[in-house]
C-alpha cells in the first residue's frame, strides 16, 4: 500500500503509478507543466487506479477538453473497487466539479474528517472565490486555517493560505506565507502568482515587474504548458502596463494571455483578457475592435452570462470595443435571467458600462454607487479583477 505525501493511502497495483500520480497532484497544485502527461502515464501503468483517473477529470475539465467525461467515466468505475476514502475522494471532487452548490455541504463535511486532501479543497475554496458571495474572504481563509494543523509546511497549503489571508486584507502575513512555499517549490506558478497578487494589492508595480521577469528567467522552460502561465505572464503584463510600457505589455498579452494564446481555462482566460483590454480603454479612452479569438471565447462563456463575474469581463470587452449591441445583447441576455442579486448586480454593471461608452459618466457612476462593497466583493475572483469596477467609477467620475 502506497500513501501521498500527505498521508493518504493510495490503492495501486504499481508503485511506479502511485509515484506518477503523486509527482502529477503536485503539478497541479503548482499549476505547472505535464500533468496531463504524468497522469496518462500513471492510468497506462494501472488502467484501474481510480484517483489517476479522477485527477485527469480535474486537468481536462479545468481546460476545457472534451474527453473530459470519458476520463470521468474512467474514475467512478475504478472507484467501485477502491478504498473507502478514495471513493468519498472521487466523489467529492467530481461532485464540485460538475454540481459545486449541491456538493458545498457535503465538501465541507468531508474536510472535516480527511483535513489533508488539499486536492478537494483547492477545488472547495476555488469554487468559494467565485460563488462564495459577499461573505467568500472569510469563509475561504476559515477554510484553510481549519486544517492548518494537518497541512501544516506543505508548500501547495502554505501558498494557497497565504492568498486566501492577503485576498481577506492580512498582505503582511499572506506575503510571509507565499514566501516560504517559494522557498520550499521555487518552480510553482502558483505560488508565484499568489505573490504577484500580493505585490499588486500593495501597489508594487516595479517590484512585481522585476520578480516576475527574474523568475520567469529560471522557470520559464519548466512552467510555459502549465495551467497558469498565461496569467502569471498577465501579471507580468499588466505591471508593466502599470509603469507605463504600454507597447511592452500589450505585446506581452497579444503573446501570452490572449484567448489563442494562453494555457489557461475558460473563466482565467477572460478574467484576463477582460481585466486587461478594459483597463487599457479606461485609460486611454480608445476603442478597438475584439479579435476573432476574443468573439469566439465569449461565446463560449456565454451560457454563464448570469453571473456578475461573467457580466462584468464580457460587457467590459464590448465597452472596450465601443460595440454597444454587444451590450445590449448582455443586457437582453441577463434580463431574461432568474430574478436575484446576481441579476441585479450584472445588470448594473452592463448598465453602467454602457452609460460610460455614451459618454453618460454622470449615470455611470451613479449605477456603480448602489453596488455594495458586499455586493462587489460577491462578483467574484479576486481583488486585482474586481478592482474593475473601482477603476471605471474613478475613470466615470474623473471625466464628468
Amino acid at each position: 500500500m502506497f500513501e501521498t505525501r500527505t498521508g493518504n493511502r493510495l490503492s495501486s497495483q504499481s508503485a511506479e503509478a502511485a509515484d506518477l500520480y503523486q509527482e502529477a497532484v503536485d503539478l497541479i497544485l503548482g499549476s505547472e507543466s505535464g500533468a496531463a502527461e504524468t497522469l496518462d502515464r500513471a492510468l497506462e501503468l494501472d488502467r484501474d487506479f481510480a484517483l489517476a483517473a479522477a485527477a485527469r477529470y480535474y486537468v481536462a475539465q479545468d481546460v476545457g477538453d472534451p474527453d473530459a467525461k470519458n476520463f470521468r467515466e474512467l474514475a467512478e468505475r475504478a472507484a467501485l473497487n477502491a478504498s473507502d476514502w478514495e471513493r468519498e475522494h472521487i466523489d467529492v471532487l467530481i461532485g464540485l466539479i460538475d454540481l459545486p452548490d449541491a456538493t458545498l455541504a457535503k465538501a465541507q463535511a468531508y474536510i472535516d474528517s480527511t483535513p489533508n486532501d488539499l486536492l478537494v479543497i483547492s477545488q472547495l475554496t476555488g469554487n468559494l472565490f467565485f460563488y462564495g458571495g459577499p461573505t467568500k474572504l472569510d469563509a475561504v481563509l476559515n477554510v484553510f486555517e481549519s486544517v492548518e494543523q494537518a497541512l501544516g509546511n506543505d508548500w501547495a497549503f502554505l501558498a494557497r493560505l497565504g492568498f486566501a489571508a492577503s485576498e481577506a486584507g492580512q498582505r503582511k502575513r499572506g506575503r510571509e506565507l507565499i514566501e516560504r512555499a517559494l522557498e520550499i517549490r521555487p518552480q510553482s506558478l502558483y505560488s508565484i502568482h499568489g505573490l504577484a497578487h500580493v505585490l499588486h494589492d500593495d501597489g508594487a508595480a516595479e517590484e512585481s515587474a522585476k520578480l516576475l521577469q527574474n523568475w520567469l528567467s529560471v522557470h520559464e522552460s519548466g512552467a510555459h504548458e502549465g495551467q497558469m502561465y498565461g496569467h502569471v505572464q498577465w501579471h507580468l503584463a499588466l505591471a508593466e502596463w502599470q509603469i507605463g510600457e504600454r507597447e511592452a505589455a500589450m505585446q506581452r498579452y497579444l503573446g501570452f494571455c490572449a484567448p489563442e494564446t494562453t494555457t489557461c481555462g475558460p473563466i482565467l482566460t477572460l478574467a484576463d483578457c477582460g481585466g486587461f483590454l478594459l483597463r487599457d480603454y479606461l485609460l486611454t479612452g480608445k476603442t478597438s475592435a475584439l479579435g476573432n479569438d476574443v468573439l469566439e471565447h465569449i461565446e463560449r462563456v456565454w451560457g454563464m452570462m448570469g453571473h456578475p463575474f461573467i457580466a462584468l469581463h464580457v460587457a467590459g470587452l464590448f465597452a472596450s470595443a465601443g460595440d454597444m449591441a454587444g451590450l445590449k445583447r448582455c443586457e437582453e441576455t441577463i434580463s431574461a435571467s432568474s430574478n436575484g442579486t446576481n441579476r441585479d448586480v450584472s445588470l448594473a454593471l452592463v448598465s453602467a458600462l454602457g452609460d460610460f461608452v455614451t459618454g453618460d459618466f454622470q449615470r455611470s457612476t451613479q449605477t456603480l454607487a448602489t453596488i455594495s462593497p458586499g455586493a462587489r466583493v460577491g462578483i467574484g475572483g479576486s481583488n486585482v479583477e474586481r478592482e474593475l469596477v473601482d477603476l471605471l467609477e474613478v475613470s466615470g467620475k474623473a471625466r464628468h
